[in-house]
């Protein structure tokens, strides 16, 4: 479908757009003298930071979405940020993340900060954008365009369509890690760290999410490693709408046995814990993978 509310899809991802562009610029600005505060406790015990410059960024994106479109719902990350969707037919959602890195931003890392927003209809999504806030280069689509886009907010004229290098085999690139490896899985450590693995090495990276998997949509590596954990939808709804979008396909790592499961991820409007690792790795690969898991003790549920 390509209108909403009488509103076409062009329409809707200008404003995404400029929520992005807005939120990084805020952001960029502010890294220098935002103020921080703990606002909870991870799982893992470490502290969650939340900063002005976090709550600032969304009400830029609170203001452009509830001007112009009355009747989307929105998820936001921050103040429990909750608006239900009125449309008559369609359930039709934003989610937003305004500073996803939070913190690395607290660190004043200079890399791994960015800021997200997804629409949802009827729980596929159907437009991303996630902004580097660092670079400068936002990552999007839109409704009823077939087009990916690698845009830059400093750089108006630069603009890429992005595609995948389905030629490249996977024992040439890296697998993406977002922990050290002995910190997951058996299971993970043969695709990661074995002599036998089917990638040429690994890499671990933090902070943003969607910046970390960005790495993956650009082609500089050729899978990715999601921990179990909980699952907020302003992490997940712009990273399953963006590697989906693009080909790519996950996989449930089973903990206890050699399997390895194909899963749809849905998009959801709660919080909720997944208990497995999950592998994504593009379409193009698959028979690589099939190979790899014959030749290594492990099934694979397509």
């Amino acid at each position: 479908m390509s209108n909403y509310s009488n509103i076409n899809g062009s329409i809707i991802g200008a404003a995404m757009r400029e929520c992005v562009v807005k939120a990084t610029r805020l952001i960029r600005e502010r890294r220098f003298t935002f103020k921080p505060r703990k606002k909870g406790v991870r799982a893992d015990g470490r502290p969650d930071w939340v900063t002005d410059a976090d709550e600032e960024a969304q009400m830029i994106y609170q203001k452009i979405l509830r001007e112009r479109f009355l009747q989307f719902g929105i998820v936001g990350e921050e103040d429990g940020l909750r608006v239900e969707c009125t449309h008559p037919t369609l359930d039709l959602w934003f989610s937003v993340d305004p500073l996803d890195g939070t913190s690395a931003y607290s660190r004043m890392q200079s890399h791994g900060i960015g800021t997200m927003i997804a629409l949802m209809c009827d729980e596929e999504v159907i437009a991303s954008a996630i902004g580097d806030v660092m670079t400068g280069e936002i990552y999007y689509y839109r409704p009823g365009s077939k087009k990916t886009h690698r845009l830059d907010v400093f750089q108006h004229e630069y603009e890429q369509v992005l595609t995948i290098d389905v030629k490249k085999p996977l024992i040439e690139q890296y697998l993406l890690l977002r922990d050290p490896v002995l910190k997951h899985s058996s299971r993970v450590q043969s695709l990661a760290h074995h002599s036998c693995s089917p990638f040429y090495s690994h890499e671990i990276t933090g902070g943003s999410i969607g910046i970390s998997m960005a790495r993956l949509w650009k082609g500089e590596v050729g899978g990715a490693i999601l921990r179990p954990g909980k699952q907020t939808p302003w992490d997940s709804c712009p990273v399953i709408g963006m590697s989906k979008r693009l080909g790519f396909v996950f996989f449930n790592i089973n903990p206890m046995y050699p399997i390895l499961h194909k899963i749809d991820l849905k998009v959801r409007k709660e919080t909720y814990i997944t208990s497995s690792d999950q592998l994504i790795i593009h379409e193009s690969r698959f028979p690589e993978l099939t190979d790899w898991c014959t030749h290594n003790g492990f099934l694979i549920d397509p």
